[in-house]
């Protein structure tokens, strides 16, 4: 398997490259295009094994992913006949995208809405956030994705990767991803003068040593100032 990625920052897309029985992953709707012979098998986004009561778990995961942390209710199982099939994802966000390596025992949290992708053997499990997590309106859970496997990310504005040995504050809005031995709170960026009036709420507070993916642009800001202009 290999994977290129085009059109960054701003439109970026990866191609992926498959061979016979390779199998990717794809949040649903970022396809753009595909080879003639990759077999799709549409599922729903959750952990489930054979049976009522997995078909029942699948639902219920997919439901919590959906309606608490904004990912899709289902996820496409892209399988190549043969070989030299290419698969192609784009966000739906205009913005960057990441390629991750995830080796075995390698994890990185992402925001669920900054998942596009990921091989078919990497372990995608939800990982609870906090109630204050959702009071930011960013999404209860986070997604704990593990190797092997390739895993990509994608962002509302380009992607910078950060690498963080002690303290790291970062807008609730603008966090894609990140790993290592990091400890995080959520606080206000300031006293309460600052955090009613400057526009930046919450914030993440690090601590530690690992590294972060950060977006940009903030979509949360995009809606504030698009909302306005919309007719009533």
């Amino acid at each position: 398997m290999k994977i290129d990625l085009e059109a960054r920052p701003s439109y970026g897309m990866a191609v992926v490259h498959l061979d016979g029985d390779e199998a990717f992953i794809a949040e649903s709707g970022s396809m753009v295009a595909m080879g003639p012979q990759l077999a799709v098998d549409t599922r729903v986004n959750g952990v489930g094994s054979g049976g009522l009561l997995g078909w029942l778990k699948a639902i219920l995961t997919a439901l919590a992913r959906k309606f608490l942390a904004g990912e899709s209710l289902f996820i496409n199982h892209y399988r190549a006949r043969t070989n030299g099939q290419q698969l192609m994802l784009a966000p739906a966000m205009v913005g960057d995208v990441e390629h991750l390596s995830l080796e075995p025992g390698r994890s990185v949290k992402v925001q669920a809405t900054s998942f596009l992708g990921a091989g078919d053997r990497v372990n995608v499990q939800l990982l609870w956030a906090g109630l204050q997590m959702l009071l930011s309106r960013e999404g209860a859970f986070f997604l704990d994705c593990s190797g092997p496997g390739p895993l990509l990310i994608n962002a509302y504005g380009a992607i910078h990767r950060v690498e963080v040995d002690g303290s790291y504050v970062v807008d609730t809005g603008h966090l894609v991803a990140f790993e290592g031995d990091l400890s995080w709170r959520l606080r206000k960026a300031g006293g309460w003068k600052a955090t009613l009036l400057s526009g930046e709420g919450l914030v993440m507070a690090f601590e530690g040593r690992g590294t972060l993916w950060l977006q940009t642009r903030n979509l949360s800001t995009l809606l504030s100032w698009l909302t306005p202009q919309l007719p009533a």
